[in-house]
């Protein structure tokens, strides 16, 4: 998981180890000693990677220890171990990224054969280089993501993070006005004034009040960042420019949807 900020990390990684908490397993966190801000108890065990951020680490050394923690947790009765590793701070030791994906594989050596054992390994994309982040993304086949502010069987709202803002698919309608209204209302407030993107290239059909809810939260942002609209696929685009939402002060269209193609050559 690639964050850019505690609000991020907290709802992905604050949900992995409540689960933990709430059910019947332990709780590891490897880090450098600087990112570490948990806790400890019976059920939370973290273990600092290093004394010193310029600290060179044994690639071998995380693998060590969750070996060790996992032996103990089993002894102990626990019925699994989530595991928690932030290996950010060894971005700025030499080996930087190489030395992140070797630890990481190292970890999957234990963690992968285990039936008891699951684990997110953790960057702040921030500390990363956009070769660096590449790479860290191409070696993860699977990435974490946050749990939807809201789903069901006709809409889905995810918090997104960059840009800040929200992302929706499948269709709103005045059913759910409500709980778009507490979303927008929460992402508005999370972005203290920052501009808010709503996402809609997933997005199959959007009734006029909640547009109408759009150009409430637009106009109510005299001073703030404008509300963008991005990825929205046709048919929306259209019913907000033919109800004149784009020419709101307060509002903006964004980046087009990926199927909108320019003329041919």
């Amino acid at each position: 998981m690639a964050f850019a900020g505690e609000d991020e990390r907290n709802l992905v990684v604050g949900s992995f180890i409540d689960t933990a908490l709430a059910g019947e397993d332990k709780v590891v966190v490897l880090a450098g000693r600087e990112e570490i801000t948990l806790p400890t108890g019976d059920r939370v065990t973290v273990v600092p990677l290093s004394e010193h951020p310029s600290q060179a680490l044994d690639p071998r050394r995380p693998a060590q220890v969750l070996r060790t923690e996992i032996d103990r947790a089993q002894r102990a009765g626990y019925r699994g171990v989530r595991i928690v590793a932030d290996l950010t701070w060894t971005l700025r030791t030499p080996g930087g990224a190489g030395l992140v994906l070797d630890c990481e594989r190292h970890i999957e050596e234990v963690v992968g054969p285990s039936t008891s054992a699951i684990a997110i390994c953790q960057v702040d994309r921030r500390a990363c280089r956009p070769r660096e982040l590449a790479a860290l993304k191409d070696a993860h086949p699977v990435t974490v993501t946050a749990d939807p502010d809201f789903a069901d069987s006709v809409l889905r709202i995810d918090r997104t993070f960059h840009p800040l803002g929200l992302a929706l698919s499948g269709e709103l309608d005045a059913a759910r006005h409500a709980v778009f209204g507490e979303a927008l209302s929460q992402a508005l407030a999370r972005a203290n004034g920052s501009p808010v993107h709503v996402d809609m290239a997933e997005l199959k059909f959007i009734d006029v009040g909640a547009l109408a809810m759009l150009a409430r939260a637009a106009d109510a942002r005299p001073r703030g960042g404008p509300l963008v609209l991005d990825r929205m696929p046709a048919p929306v685009r259209s019913m907000v420019e033919m109800i004149g939402l784009d020419r709101l002060p307060g509002l903006r269209l964004g980046i087009p949807h990926p199927d909108v193609h320019g003329p041919d050559p």
